[in-house]
């Protein structure tokens, strides 16, 4: 089962155009990343609901912007 078969097609074009802009990567590393962030997602949202559920419309917002600051030149 691959994960980003459960974010709808455009809101996954989307996150991964985000995501790949914020660390400058290949497409196949953005999707792997993203794929990777399930977990991390479900329990942030687990944890008292700090987060909506994975590959809905906060995690298209918020996560390339988690990605971005990573990414961020250290001040």
């Amino acid at each position: 089962m691959d994960p980003l078969d459960d974010v709808p097609a455009e809101s996954r074009f989307e996150v991964i155009a985000a995501v790949s802009e914020a660390l400058e990567v290949d497409l196949p590393a953005v999707e792997h990343i993203v794929r990777a962030s399930e977990p991390m997602w479900n329990a942030l949202e687990d944890a008292g609901g700090l987060v909506d559920s994975w590959g809905g419309g906060e995690f298209c917002y918020l996560f390339p912007k988690m990605c971005a600051a990573l990414k961020a030149p250290a001040t």
